[in-house]
């Protein structure tokens, strides 16, 4: 998922890029928009994924701490 929105923001890069540079309002107010929206949502998908991971971190960890409490016994 990661990788398709870095796709989406660098062709709406390209084309802000290609309609500032041809002066077309029409291209660059909406991959403007598209811009903000993908930034958007890559900081929520780096938010969902880091939580996971240390959700996933943190279970490791009790997973262990239980083991050594059984050998401690």
């Amino acid at each position: 998922m990661v990788e398709c929105l870095i796709v989406i923001l660098i062709l709406s890069f390209f084309s802000l890029v290609i309609g500032v540079a041809r002066n077309i309002p029409l291209i660059i107010v909406p991959q403007l928009g598209i811009i903000l929206v993908v930034v958007y949502l890559l900081v929520r998908v780096r938010v969902k994924i880091s939580k996971a991971e240390k959700e996933k971190l943190r279970k490791k960890i009790e997973e262990l701490e239980a083991k050594i409490e059984g050998l401690v016994k």
